[in-house]
């Protein structure tokens, strides 16, 4: 199957990124195998749920933008597009030293369309609940990323396949796995029996039968 065509949607998706801007990164499974690329955002509907379960868009507001994008099909599919284009700029600007620019230009148009509004004793962005308000939020919390002082602890799971992205935040800054219960298991596994093999084989430097 051609990798731009092989999608699923997600009932729910992973939070191990330790920032909502990886998180959106991580909505792509097997990133760094083209031939198991596979999407997770494959409607606006998956945008907005997912905004939903990361806190991006309220109850309320998720509710509004189901309507409106059955409303606009068109306008939500472009929308979708933006998304997944903004996230793959996070992507290239965070793991493959690719250019800043597209971010810089989303949040100044998220800048412009929103306002600040009292928020307790702080102040907070809000927005206009129409089909860009996802995109928006990312915008800030992309840029939020891209500002962090800890970059330094930008990670990606060793899997050769996955590419799943976090911030390493263990306590000796040695975080392999996107989720060590998964890719960790399965290359804990696949290096085991590696090992046993080169030991049984003698071709491979072993002792004999």
């Amino acid at each position: 199957m051609d990798a731009a065509k092989r999608s699923l949607s997600r009932d729910t998706y992973g939070q191990v990124g330790g920032a909502v801007a990886l998180d959106l990164v991580n909505t792509v499974s097997w990133r760094l195998n083209a031939e198991r690329f596979t999407e997770h955002l494959v409607d606006f509907d998956d945008v907005r749920r997912w905004a939903l379960q990361l806190g991006l868009v309220d109850d309320a507001q998720s509710a509004a933008l189901g309507p409106l994008s059955d409303e606009r099909p068109a306008d939500a599919a472009a929308e979708l597009a933006r998304v997944i284009a903004l996230r793959e700029a996070i992507y290239s600007a965070a793991y493959e030293g690719g250019s800043t620019q597209p971010l810089v230009a989303a949040h100044a148009e998220a800048a412009t369309a929103g306002r600040l509004d009292r928020d307790g004793e702080g102040w907070a962005w809000e927005f206009d609940t129409d089909l860009a308000l996802p995109r928006r939020r990312i915008a800030l919390a992309a840029v939020d990323l891209l500002l962090r002082d800890d970059l330094d602890r930008l990670g990606q799971c060793s899997d050769a396949e996955c590419g799943w992205v976090f911030l390493d935040t263990s306590p000796r800054h040695n975080r392999r796995w996107c989720v060590a219960s998964d890719c960790g298991n399965r290359n804990r596994v696949r290096e085991h029996y590696a090992r046993v093999r080169a030991t049984a084989d003698p071709r491979a430097g072993g002792p004999a039968a």
